[in-house]
This record gives structure tokens, sequence and C-alpha cells, in this order.
């Protein structure tokens, strides 16, 4: 009887929590103060609860399993063939948007390939009633925290980057009374080995479920002394694009979609035309598979940080264990050659190569 009224007490609690977060959203200490009550949390440091940017590639995860996909994935997908997808850029995205991208992180990070169902591909997850409350609370902690944001931090440059599934329909389909939804420019399809006619008519293109996600945002990140000193001195004081939860559901993976959307991230940040030369992450020490594609893809290691921490759903309790992240830095070069022409783009580029001869930058 004492686990059942324990069980119920906390059920009440996590759905206060999603009731609260939903709908009040005036205050991020409010926001806050909820998110921290629930019995099952076990912290070692309240200050290291604001975890809602879960980071890259399988944090909360023990294996080194990426949750990326790529070509260099050890892991097979579950498909097949490549899905096609398209890659939006939703800027702070909406309210279903936001929903939507907060299912998908706290699955892909905390829950995937757990406890799933014995009827094979697809079947639905089965999952312990102590862990579907911490999950329940992560998606909570993480919706209240991008809602926040939002309401409090206008000023600050933030893109959420989604990939979304497509799927052919008939001609002259209307979803939900319009054509919103559909995809008038198919060379903004990946992947797009899909019929062009059903039955001798025409196909359209509709964007369905988001299969993959990531984030970029300005953040103050130190990268630390020896790194900043080759800095200008007003730069230190500016924020830094900052990379984070790239995630992919695993029926998407092997399709490129990883790769995408590192580009529209990247792409994002010189479109904010604030003069970033750089943009930093953090990645798991032992997510070597997550080390090795972004190292593939030009991005360099800085420093590791040993005192940061991962949340663990594996037991009863929801706790936080310590983890050594690699912060990683990506030069994003190509903002100063934008707009230029070719000859005017190698000449920039050689004077850059001879600055960078004489000056450490």
């Amino acid at each position: 009887m004492t686990m059942i009224r324990m069980l119920r007490v906390l059920s009440f609690v996590v759905t206060n929590i999603a009731i609260r977060a939903n709908n009040d959203v005036t205050s991020r200490r409010t926001i806050t103060s909820w998110v921290a009550v629930p019995p099952f949390i076990r912290s070692t440091s309240s200050a290291t609860l604001r975890l809602a940017n879960w980071g890259n590639n399988a944090e909360g995860r023990k294996d080194n399993s990426i949750n990326v996909d790529d070509d260099n994935r050890a892991q097979a997908s579950t498909q097949g063939r490549r899905v096609p997808f398209i890659i939006q850029n939703i800027g702070r995205g909406k309210n279903s948007e936001i929903d939507e991208i907060v299912r998908l992180c706290i699955d892909v990070f905390f829950n995937e390939q757990e406890d799933v169902a014995a009827n094979g591909e697809g079947g639905k997850k089965q999952v312990t009633p102590w862990k579907a409350l911490q999950l329940a609370y992560l998606r909570n902690f993480q919706t209240g925290d991008i809602l926040a944001r939002n309401a409090f931090q206008q000023d600050q440059q933030v893109d959420l980057i989604v990939a979304r599934r497509v799927y052919p329909v008939p001609s002259g389909t209307k979803i939900n009374g319009n054509r919103e939804g559909l995809i008038d420019d198919v060379t903004r399809i990946y992947n797009a080995e899909l019929p062009t006619s059903t039955n001798g008519g025409e196909v359209m293109y509709s964007t369905g479920e988001i299969i993959g996600y990531c984030e970029v945002s300005e953040k103050y990140f130190g990268l630390g002394d020896n790194f900043e000193t080759r800095r200008r001195r007003d730069a230190t004081k500016m924020p830094r694009p900052y990379l984070s939860n790239l995630s992919v559901v695993e029926s998407a993976r092997n399709s490129g979609v990883g790769s995408k959307l590192l580009d529209a991230c990247e792409e994002a940040v010189r479109n904010w035309k604030a003069n970033h030369t750089e943009i930093v992450l953090q990645v798991e020490e032992d997510n070597t598979l997550a080390i090795q594609f972004y190292k593939s893809r030009g991005w360099e290691f800085v420093f590791a940080d040993p005192t940061c921490r991962r949340y663990d759903t594996s037991g009863f309790f929801l706790r936080e264990s310590r983890i050594t992240k690699y912060a990683m830095i990506k030069r994003l070069d190509a903002v100063g050659n934008r707009g230029k022409t070719p000859e005017k783009a190698s000449d920039f580029s050689f004077i850059q190569k001879l600055r960078s001869s004489f000056f450490v930058q």
C-alpha cells in the first residue's frame, strides 16, 4: 500500500507540473520552482538542474552509440532505403512544434531501444511506471525551458532546425482544408527517390513527422584562457553560437539527416549577420563515433571539462552522474566570403592565410 500511495503522489505531482508548465509561463522562477519539486529526483547539485540542452549525440546514455546519422555510423538503419526528408528552420517554433521536438529529444536521448515490445519493429515501448515519471519530468523541464526562453529572452539569437519526413500524396490533396504542409519545390527534398505519378496522375509531396532536430543559439561559452587570449579583447565578451540537442530518430539514420541539420545550423548562424566566425558544441568523451563524425566535418577539439553531468534514467530514481565532455569548435570562414565575387573571395582567402602565418587568431 505504501508503494501504491507513493506512485499516486508522484503521478499527481508530475501531472500538476505538466499543467503548470503549459498554462503558466509568466515567470522563469515559477517554472524552475515547479520543475525542481518531484521527489523521485536525486540530484547531487541544485545548480546543475538546468539541463534543457541535453547536448549532442547520445547524452544521457552509457554506450557509445551515436544519435546522429552518417555513413560512418556503426549501427545500421532499421530501414533498407534512405528516408526522404526536408530541412526547415522554424525560428523559435510554435507550441505544437516545440511539443513534438521535446518528445523526440527525450525519446532519443533517454528512452531509445529500451524495453521495446516483443512484437518487433514499430512496437510500442514498454516503460516502467517510475521511468514514465522520469521521462515526463524531463519533457516538462525542457518544454518549460524553451517556453521561458521564448518569453523572456527575445533578444537572444535562436534557431530551431527540424528535419521532416516527406510522403507522396495525390495531386489536389489538401491537408486540414488547405495546402499548408505541401512541398512546392521538390528540389528541397533529400533522398527524393519518390514516385512522380500514381495511376497516371501527378504526385505531390507533403511533410510529415519530425525525424531529426538540432538547435543553435547565442550563448556565453568560454573556451579557456589559452584560447581566449587569441581573440580580440572585445570579442571575448561576445556570446558564441552554441549547437545542441542534435538528435535523429532511429528509423531515419544513415539517410544524411544529421549532416544536413549541421549544415542548416551553420547557415542559420551566417544569416544572423552578427559576424560570428565560429560555432561551438559539447560532446561526451565516451561517444567516440560522434567525435569522429564532428572531426570529419571540420570540428576541432578545444578542451575537456570533467565537471559536467548527465541524467541517468536506468534506475528507480532519476540521478545525475558526472561525465567529461569535450568542447569542440568549427571555424565559419565562409562568413567573410559571402557576397564576394570568386576573385575577391580568393584574394580574401589569401589575405587570411597570410595573416594567420604572422598572427595567432
